[in-house]
């Protein structure tokens, strides 16, 4: 598996208008960091270099870039440590490498390569806002040529804009017009990584099931037990000692057996779960801070978009706060650190071993019994997420940043009747000094 990611749109709406040319080729590259290089590459857009008109000429059946900009585009890629993804447009047609193309690429790509050691370089074809790329890195074995999986643009609106997959199936029919062509085509070809299989895990697991998203992994190391029952909507008595994620996966495939289902145990301190390195969304769905703060530091770290699920009641107040609440976490804006969503005391007894763990329940630390938990305050507060998500998708509006859930009427206005309450928040700015987002996110 393999991205390219533009988490900053206007990266691509600019490539996107200067490859719409009407007549003749257009040129553009795409300076690129690596933010995971595993058996396959995960790449950031940094920035793109647009080729002007001036800068081509046609030459043995077809167009090609002048050499002095071939040159300083090569210099900067190599002064600033970054790889190259060179795009060129064709007008008509699914995007695909020409015959003429074919001829020049395997070249082109040990030539940059011998410039650009150690970065993979690629090469893409744009058709009327849709590319296919693919991209080739030096192995042990030779020069090695393969296909990005997903070229993925998040911003106004979240993009797969890599060539048009298989159409929807037929269930599927009465959403499309909803969501539109492209945006059904997204949300049936995006890779979702969903963290917790529990309460809410369980109710994200089904409406993306349901939605006909392409690839759900989830991620979760515990059992079914009879507590669960009241709000595991993926299982049931039949199911209590199985592992829920794959009580989950079964579910999921009688839903819709097409879709792929990929289970794996819980996030842990120490694993760097490569697998999450290269989705197209993250959701978590934990009830713990310390595996709250490790997604947040993989989405930054890998420009991945985030949506974190919380859900709680305090019956200490009254009327008693029954609620959650749902925050997004994408480039540019702010993460959990940002807005001190995290508990520093979970976070770092979280990373402690086994025995100091036992030892802290021993003298009383993080012995509390478990907060109340019910099934309607979960499944308003997961279809609240999906709602923005598939809003997102779509086009029709940016998602809230925040939502707060509140089941029992306390955010109510002083003179408002009491009611359930699905509330977001005002936009706020990332913090330039974040410990958790600065480093990668400036």
């Amino acid at each position: 598996m393999s991205s390219l990611k533009f988490p900053l749109s206007r990266h691509w709406d600019d490539l996107d208008a200067h490859l719409r040319a009407p007549h003749g080729e257009r040129f553009a590259f795409a300076l690129t960091k690596c933010l995971h290089a595993g058996l396959e590459p995960v790449l950031e857009v940094v920035d793109v270099e647009l080729i002007s008109d001036d800068e081509t000429s046609f030459a043995d059946g077809g167009w090609e870039v002048d050499d002095d900009a071939i040159d300083r585009i090569h210099n900067r890629a190599r002064t600033e440590g970054l790889g190259l993804i060179e795009f060129h447009n064709h007008l008509r047609g699914p995007p695909a490498f020409s015959r003429t193309d074919e001829l020049g690429l395997t070249p082109t790509a040990e030539y940059v390569i011998s410039v650009l050691p150690g970065r993979p370089y690629g090469a893409g074809v744009f058709v009327d806002g849709q590319v296919h790329v693919d991209y080739w890195r030096q192995e042990a074995q030779g020069l090695q040529r393969r296909t990005f999986r997903s070229v993925l643009v998040t911003g106004d609106r979240l993009r797969l804009v890599n060539a048009l997959g298989t159409a929807a199936p037929t269930r599927l029919r009465r959403q499309r017009s909803l969501l539109g062509a492209r945006g059904s085509d997204s949300l049936g070809r995006l890779r979702v990584a969903i963290v917790g299989a529990g309460g809410t895990g369980s109710q994200a697991i089904l409406a993306l099931a349901h939605l006909g998203v392409g690839e759900i992994l989830i991620f979760d190391d515990d059992d079914v037990e009879d507590t669960n029952l009241n709000r595991l909507v993926t299982g049931g008595f039949p199911d209590l000692g199985l592992p829920k994620n794959h009580v989950a996966k079964r579910r999921v495939c009688e839903i819709d057996p097409s879709l792929k289902v990929t289970i794996f145990g819980g996030i842990t301190p120490a694993d760097e779960h490569p697998e999450l390195h290269d989705v197209d969304v993250i959701v978590g769905c934990v009830d713990h801070d310390g595996p709250r703060d490790r997604l947040n530091q993989i989405a930054v770290s890998t420009a991945t978009p985030y949506i974190d699920i919380a859900t709680g009641t305090d019956l200490d107040c009254s009327p008693p706060w029954i609620g959650g609440r749902v925050i997004f976490v994408v480039k540019g804006g702010p993460c959990l650190y940002c807005r001190d969503e995290l508990n520093h005391g979970e976070v770092a007894s979280w990373t402690k071993s086994p025995d100091d763990q036992a030892r802290d329940r021993q003298h009383g630390y993080g012995s509390n019994e478990a907060d109340p938990a019910v099934v309607h305050l979960n499944g308003i507060t997961v279809n609240a997420a999906v709602t923005e998500l598939v809003a997102w998708i779509s086009g029709h509006r940016t998602p809230a940043q925040r939502l707060d859930i509140d089941l029992n009427g306390n955010l109510a206005p002083a003179g408002h009747a009491s009611g359930a309450r699905v509330c977001p928040e005002a936009p706020m700015a990332r913090r330039p000094e974040c410990v958790g987002c600065a480093w990668h996110w400036h």
